[in-house]
């Protein structure tokens, strides 16, 4: 895959070093993000393998990213190589078996190197080069392949659109295209596809379709009950869309949509994270700020009161990254990891089972650079490609090769 430098990857690079040096947080950073990723893969060697594990030198892969879904979790090392873990009843873990769970780190059987993966309830999805692939469940069509049987490994989605970011529901798939277009396909009895209807599509199609707008990313929810999404544009505005049971669109009420709906406020946010029935949001200069429902805590606002307008977070921390899961919220504050809300698996990783109404500091002292939360666990990557997860266990979701559930972060096993 190494191709000569040319001159965007110049430009690409020049913005690169212009986005360390005034924050990645800010509106443009934050869009041009996916495209920064893509071609500093693009200039990498595929190698096919992983040839090496943990924080090594002298090129050896570690890990680049993880992703939570409901019972498994996906990961993709710097050299493209995806894995996952977890429940596999539907094949989710890529490995061409449907074995019922999978309690260490299986590699995804594929020759494509990936730039990013994403989990979804019992589905999972990659990049590479902005192509789509999914694979797991499919009896909603949430792989986008124009049919709805399992797939235990990696199949192309349909459509031909090239994509720069993915993000997994419950029994759907969203995504951003180079266009700056959002699309998304699966199950829509809710209207969380935000094209209008409430039809299931079996491949991408157009969210908000007469509202013109150019999305930054996209974040797909349905932890629960709950069936949304949220997404923010290039201008830095957000927008949710689906059921709205619990608030968890942030309109000021509870009256459900099938297309996007600007959320209340008119707070300038750089991300937004849709979860159960609740969702999140972080400004430029990192502030937090969750709505819908908290009966966990899980908007960290102090209280068990539920919001149904963006509410800000309780502590003043300044976050880098927010995550939001089933029923409990993470985020990233200089590399140290917090998170509250619902914990009766240890998904906070605060070392005991106690729900938590404000951010509270993740135990080990671990410096992340990334974390994704699941239905009721929680991963990271640490600043030296390390892998950890943390929380719920039943189905060998965090990789360390026990169903022992997991009150502090717990290393990934190496493959």
């Amino acid at each position: 895959m190494r191709r000569p430098v040319s001159r965007r990857q110049d430009d690409l690079a020049a913005r690169g070093r212009q986005c360390n040096s005034v924050g990645m947080r800010t509106p443009t950073c934050v869009a041009f993000l996916p495209a920064l990723l893509l071609a500093a893969a693009c200039n990498g060697t595929y190698q096919g393998a992983k040839t090496g594990t943990g924080p090594g030198g002298g090129g050896t892969p570690v890990w680049r990213q993880l992703a939570a879904g409901r019972d498994q979790t996906c990961g993709v090392f710097t050299n493209g190589v995806a894995y996952c873990w977890g429940a596999n009843d539907s094949g989710e873990v890529g490995d061409g078996t449907t074995i019922t769970a999978r309690h260490t780190p299986q590699l995804v059987q594929t020759s494509l190197a990936f730039q990013s993966v994403t989990a979804g309830a019992s589905h999972s999805c990659g990049l590479s080069s902005g192509a789509a692939f999914c694979w797991g469940n499919n009896a909603h069509s949430q792989l986008g392949d124009g049919a709805t049987a399992n797939r235990g490994t990696p199949v192309s989605v349909n459509g031909g659109v090239t994509f720069i970011q993915l993000s997994g529901g419950a029994s759907y798939t969203c995504g951003v295209a180079t266009t700056g277009s959002a699309y998304c396909w699966g199950d829509n009895s809710a209207g969380e596809l935000g094209v209008g209807d409430k039809t299931r599509r079996d491949q991408p199609n157009l969210v908000g379709r007469l509202l013109a707008l150019t999305w930054a990313r996209l974040s797909a929810g349905d932890w629960s009950a709950s069936y949304h999404g949220c997404g923010v544009t290039t201008s830095s505005a957000a927008y949710c869309w689906g059921d709205n049971t619990l608030g968890e669109l942030g309109t000021g009420d509870t009256v459900s949509q099938l297309s996007p709906v600007a959320v209340t406020g008119g707070l300038p946010f750089v991300s937004a994270s849709a979860g159960g029935p609740h969702s999140c949001a972080l400004t430029a200069a990192g502030a937090a700020y969750c709505w819908g429902d908290n009966v966990f805590g899980e908007l960290g606002v102090g209280d068990t009161t539920r919001r149904l307008t963006p509410t800000a977070v309780a502590g003043g921390l300044a976050f880098d990254s927010l995550t939001a899961g089933g029923a409990h919220t993470c985020g990233l504050v200089a590399g140290a990891a917090y998170c509250w809300g619902y914990n009766v698996f240890g998904q906070l990783g605060v070392g005991d089972t106690l729900r938590r109404t404000t951010p509270t500091a993740v135990l080990g002292g671990l410096q992340f650079v990334s974390l994704s939360a699941g239905w009721d666990h929680t991963c990271g990557v640490t600043t030296g490609g390390a892998a950890y997860c943390w929380g719920r266990n039943l189905q060998g979701q965090l990789g360390d090769n026990t169903t022992s559930n997991r009150t502090q972060p717990a290393a990934v096993q190496s493959p």
